[in-house]
């Protein structure tokens, strides 16, 4: 709202209430999603690392949102699959749940839908109307833009030099064509509709976000975030309805802003057929890299989709895994005397106050590879204590995890022909055939890495270190 760096001060001591506008369910995710929701992950991560009590709301929008025409997307997707409405919404927002789910994005606490809120929605409404702030033409119901006067505070956007009409017809409803709509009648073919006082009809979108962020937060909370493109004029409407209903100022503390998206310097756009779907993404690149490759760039600016990009956050991953490795390989070559701990403090900090200063995630990845090349250069001098160790290998993961880049070592199993060869050589200890039995033992070690050990509760194992 100020367009500048403020401290951090929640309205409620250690109280954090966080609002994303969620996803329109009605197709598939792509990287637009990933890069915002994925910043908004590492942000209630770092809050919560920072020890604050965060309540992440992310709302779906399952009604309402149309496209330029006028057709609701949820519907006209619905009419092309043959299918009804909220079989839409539950494929596509569980297909999103998955797509959160293989980036490692923790689930928000809460995800309500729009249309579980039609009762908050009619009656946010009515509030607006009865303050004198919207009016009902036709069965429909309008916000009047020119009775509020803080409209354009957010975006900056000054009402009276807005041009309307530009990209669709004017609605001969409106008193002002840059009115927007609450409610909108349906027309006999809408088929999803709710009974209201002002007609049988559906939200607009603007509506629904702030009718479930009043239900679940109250008329005022912390931190409102999304990305850019909804500052004007989802946001400024936001604004415009809650305060406009509630009497309360401001109706959110702190706006935070994502940069568009681009794939390969032009903007993701279907027009142009260079949407790329998360999953198609993760078909080429792992989660951890995906993570690094957004990460990488301040979350305000632009992030560009390039494979030049992407492989070097890839390299990246690599050597982080691979120093985690080394690590945990040079325990046992540990001296006494410690070389890196202060170092890697120092470092630590340094990290931290990036992250404090507006989520520099770039320089606080800086910070942290400094770690990483500094206990590098110690293993290969051969100069390091158990103590460099155990504080670069928790350093790393701990700041690491904020970001979701360190990938998961994989659980070793046992395959179905070497559980079938421990079974053999049990048989072949019973009969006494102890020649057998050594050489099934040498052969799960030389083939699969796998050590046996005869003890008195019986054969136990273990893969070679």
């Amino acid at each position: 709202m100020t367009k500048k760096k403020e401290i951090f001060k929640p309205l409620k001591n250690e109280e954090v209430k966080l609002f994303v506008c969620g996803i329109t369910a009605y197709n598939y995710s792509h990287l637009g999603h990933a890069r915002t929701y994925a910043f908004y992950d590492t942000l209630v991560r770092f809050l919560r690392y920072l020890d604050y009590n965060v309540v992440y709301l992310q709302n779906v929008t399952d009604v309402g949102h149309l496209f330029d025409t006028g057709e609701d997307k949820i519907l006209k997707k619905a009419k092309e699959e043959r299918k009804d409405p909220m079989e839409i919404a539950q494929y596509y927002l569980d297909h999103w749940l998955e797509m959160m789910d293989r980036l490692r994005m923790q689930k928000p606490d809460l995800m309500p839908r729009a249309t579980e809120h039609i009762k908050e929605i009619i009656d946010q409404i009515q509030a607006i109307i009865k303050n004198g702030y919207a009016y009902v033409s036709n069965g429909s119901v309008y916000f009047d833009i020119g009775k509020f006067k803080d409209y354009g505070k957010l975006s900056k956007k000054i009402p009276k030099e807005l041009s309307a009409g530009i990209r669709v017809e004017v609605n001969p409803e409106k008193k002002d064509a840059k009115d927007f709509a609450l409610w909108i009648k349906a027309p006999a073919s809408h088929t999803l509709k709710w009974k209201a006082p002002f007609s049988l009809g559906y939200p607009g979108w603007h509506i629904e976000d702030t009718a479930i962020a009043v239900k679940h937060f109250g008329p005022q909370y912390d931190i409102h975030g999304g990305a850019i493109e909804l500052a004007f004029p989802h946001h400024e409407a936001e604004i415009a309805q809650a305060e406009s209903s509630t009497g309360v100022k401001p109706y959110v503390k702190y706006w935070v802003h994502t940069g568009l998206l681009t794939i390969n310097k032009q903007k993701m756009a279907k027009s142009i057929g260079n949407v790329v779907k998360i999953s198609d993404a993760l078909e080429e690149f792992s989660p951890e890299t995906l993570r690094f490759w957004i990460a990488s760039t301040h979350y305000r600016k632009p992030l560009d989709y390039n494979k030049r990009d992407l492989e070097v956050a890839k390299k990246k991953v690599e050597r982080t895994s691979t120093t985690l490795e080394r690590i945990n390989e040079s325990y046992k070559k540990a001296g006494t005397k410690n070389f890196v701990v202060n170092k890697v403090n120092k470092l630590k900090k340094e990290f931290l106050d990036a992250m404090n200063d507006d989520i520099n995630t770039p320089l606080a990845l800086t910070k942290y590879f400094e770690i990483i090349t500094l206990v590098n250069r110690q293993i290969d001098k051969k100069q390091f204590s158990k103590n460099d160790l155990k504080l670069a290998e928790e350093t790393i993961k701990e700041l690491g995890n904020l970001f979701q880049i360190i990938t998961p070592t994989k659980k070793k199993e046992l395959s179905k022909e070497s559980l079938e060869l421990i079974k053999k050589r049990e048989v072949a200890r019973k009969l006494g055939d102890f020649a057998r039995a050594d050489e099934i033992r040498n052969e799960l070690k030389e083939k699969f890495e796998i050590i046996l050990e005869d003890t008195k509760e019986g054969v136990k194992w273990k893969f070679v270190d």
